[in-house]
């Protein structure tokens, strides 16, 4: 049986106040319908983050229908799980989409007991979807399946982490695993690869990146959650999204994962890349340079300024060759986090908020950029602040 294995979709997903959602109409209606078309699937996977956002408008509603809809008329039995993006509307119709062999499972009712899939030739395949459920999701559902022996191991510990509860969960079904045991998730493994706007999750603690050992009774491992293509082991697999949704990702190759199975064993795997249906670059580099030196680009772009000193209006200006500019940034500000902090009051002595102008400029900027300013860039700030002060007094205005 051919298993095609595509996640995170993110539809109707927004960039720097850019939203793609026509793109990525063009991308299914382009690439991804003909590549089914193409491949005729036994089963279609699709693990986690269909849309974007909890709430999504009607615009990305309407692409999800027309995806569902092409689906339903190719006749491709697909099983979906939702991620932590996703939205509870997806599941609104999942009665009716069943019909038309389109599962969508919320819950654990095809965790604890596989859904069986049974090709024409009578080969059987058993499926356990395991869908993003939050910490409380799914202290809910063990609860309640298992309360006693819940009770007793978690009621003591002052605090539960994720990988417990899943530890918890796999232990409890593993003794009844039907074979071959097709596992589908939305979540981070052990060596997984992360990239673009998934990078901060690895920040958090171990807690939410889970051992690959937890899940050695399953066969196959179809994931999602991590956007980056790859093969974690032997048969651990995430398929990464569709297209680039970072600026980080951009120059990482987007695509799905065939893999073919007979008698419960892997016969076939395969990559299939798949051209996004739109361009991302980072661009660094002095401001005069890209002024004078490039020509005109209509990919997504994100610009590093090297330029130390600020450029007047540097975005509006680099529109003009770049007209798909999202994302201006100085190579010097990289402590901009830090800029929420700087606006505690608590942070200053009393007596230093009686500094001048030109000393509290200081201490700012030796606090972002951690060295002394050059005396260019002093007289650079006082002759802002010589003009900023006549201005007001032409107001009749006084600096305070």
């Amino acid at each position: 049986m051919k298993i095609l294995h595509t996640s995170d979709w993110h539809l109707g997903k927004i960039l720097a106040g850019k939203k793609f959602v026509e793109e990525q109409r063009q991308f299914f209606e382009n690439t991804f319908f003909p590549l089914l078309k193409d491949i005729k699937p036994d089963i279609l996977l699709i693990t986690g983050d269909i849309v974007d956002r909890p709430n999504p408008d009607t615009e990305t509603l309407f692409l999800l229908k027309d995806i569902f809809y092409f689906l339903f008329k190719q006749r491709i039995p697909t099983f979906i799980i939702p991620g932590n993006h996703d939205s509870k509307k997806i599941i609104l119709f999942k009665d009716f989409l069943k019909e038309a062999n389109l599962i969508i499972i919320e819950n654990l009712t095809y965790f604890k007991e596989p859904f069986i899939f049974e090709s024409k030739k009578g080969e059987k395949l058993y499926f356990y979807l395991l869908p993003y459920l939050n910490l409380y999701e799914l202290k809910f559902y063990l609860e309640n399946l298992w309360y006693q022996e819940f009770y007793s191991i978690f009621h003591s510990k002052d605090q539960v982490f994720l990988r417990d509860l899943i530890n918890f969960l796999i232990k409890k079904i593993e003794p009844r695993i039907r074979k071959p045991a097709i596992l589908l998730g939305h979540f981070a493994v052990e060596k997984g690869v992360f990239t673009g706007e998934e990078t901060p999750l690895k920040g958090i603690g171990n807690e939410e990146v889970l051992p690959l050992e937890y899940f050695k009774p399953f066969d196959f491992i179809f994931l999602g959650h991590l956007h980056r293509l790859q093969k974690i082991d032997k048969n651990v697999y995430y398929s990464g999204s569709i297209l680039p949704y970072s600026f980080e990702e951009s120059m990482c190759m987007k695509g799905v994962w065939l893999v073919e199975i007979k008698n419960g064993k892997k016969i076939k795997e395969e990559i299939i890349p798949l051209p996004p249906s739109f361009k991302m670059k980072i661009i660094k580099g002095y401001f005069k340079d890209l002024i004078t030196n490039f020509k005109k680009d209509d990919a997504y772009i994100k610009i590093i300024l090297k330029d130390e000193l600020p450029v007047l209006d540097p975005f509006n200006k680099l529109k003009n060759i770049f007209p798909n500019l999202l994302i201006l940034e100085y190579e010097k500000d990289k402590k901009r986090e830090n800029l929420d902090s700087f606006t505690n009051f608590d942070y200053f002595d009393k007596k230093e908020l009686k500094l001048d102008e030109e000393e509290l400029f200081k201490k700012f900027y030796k606090f972002v950029e951690g060295k002394e300013p050059k005396d260019e860039i002093i007289n650079v700030f006082k002759r802002h602040v010589n003009e900023i002060k006549t201005n007001l007094e032409k107001e009749g205005r006084t600096w305070q």
